[in-house]
């Protein structure tokens, strides 16, 4: 792909509509790369984009999808796609960006692009499905996705939430939607240890909101929070939770670990199959290189 950054150093984005075996073979290998790096957390079951190969990419733009490549230095950089839903809406699939070239603006540039050829074409709404363990929400709330519902996964123990965007939309989003009574489990971090309370909520957690941290460790910082929706459940709960704990005081209680180390923060479906993962801090990524 001979392209070059534009006049404002971004790279420059274009629609592939004649598809070639080596540009599929090419897009597949780069989606394979961004999905294999971009987990929040070690130990999550596979992503099915670090598995994609180039046929996936033909049977969707045979099934109606229009692909966005973006190329920087005469390399390919990123790629999304996007799917005309038969409820009207634009559906994100496979968004991804090289390992070595995230964080200047591609994947929202990339976005923008599908948003708005898809508001142009009379969608209401862009819609995409972002794992929570993964961290993959925060990012599409910065870029103006709104949280609309929470679901666990079919195929794995893993915590997923529709997002939309609509043209009307604020430039930032949110990652967790409102949502009824139950139980919710909030996490901090503090000096390589973990902390974790268990209390029964009128609504649950959003991010930025919830209790202190318990047990006087006033310097916590907050790095996520679960919910099960229905009736509290607090004491199973912290009996499911309390595995490797040193402490267990009141609703609370506390790891000589890192929340990375931690089966119940990275898949708390396995703790409980109802225990879905609400929002996790992107911070939980720089406390593994610390």
């Amino acid at each position: 792909m001979n392209k070059t950054l534009d006049a404002t150093g971004s790279p420059v984005v274009s629609e592939i509509r004649d598809l070639t075996g080596e540009t599929a073979s090419e897009i597949s290998g780069l989606t394979r790369a961004a999905y294999a790096a971009g987990d929040l957390v070690p130990g999550l079951p596979t992503a099915d984009g670090a598995l994609a190969g180039p046929e996936e990419v033909r049977s969707d733009l045979l099934a109606g999808a229009r692909l966005w490549v973006a190329a920087a230095g005469g390399r390919l950089v990123g790629a999304v796609r996007g799917i005309r839903g038969d409820d009207g809406a634009w559906e994100v699939r496979r968004l991804a960006v090289a390992p070595w070239y995230r964080r200047g603006g591609t994947a929202r540039t990339l976005l923008r692009r599908l948003e708005e050829e898809g508001f142009a074409a009379g969608a209401d709404r862009v819609v995409l499905d972002a794992v929570v363990e993964r961290g993959n929400p925060a990012f599409y709330a910065r870029v103006g996705y709104t949280a609309v519902r929470h679901f666990g996964a079919e195929d794995k123990p893993l915590s997923e939430v529709r997002m939309e965007r609509t043209p009307d939309a604020p430039e930032r989003g949110a990652c967790s939607a409102p949502d009824g009574r139950g139980t919710a489990v909030f996490w901090w971090s503090v000096g390589g240890r973990t902390l974790c309370a268990v209390t029964p909520v009128a609504r649950a957690p959003l991010p930025g909101t919830g209790r202190p941290a318990p047990l006087g460790y006033a310097e916590a910082v907050p790095v996520g929070a679960d919910f099960r929706r229905g009736a509290a459940d607090t004491a199973a709960l912290l009996d499911s939770l309390a595995g490797g704990a040193v402490l267990r005081e009141g609703d609370a209680l506390v790891f000589d670990s890192p929340v990375h180390d931690l089966t119940a923060f990275r898949q708390p479906r396995l703790v409980h199959p109802d225990l879905l993962a609400r929002w996790r801090d992107p911070s939980v990524r720089l406390l593994q290189r610390a």
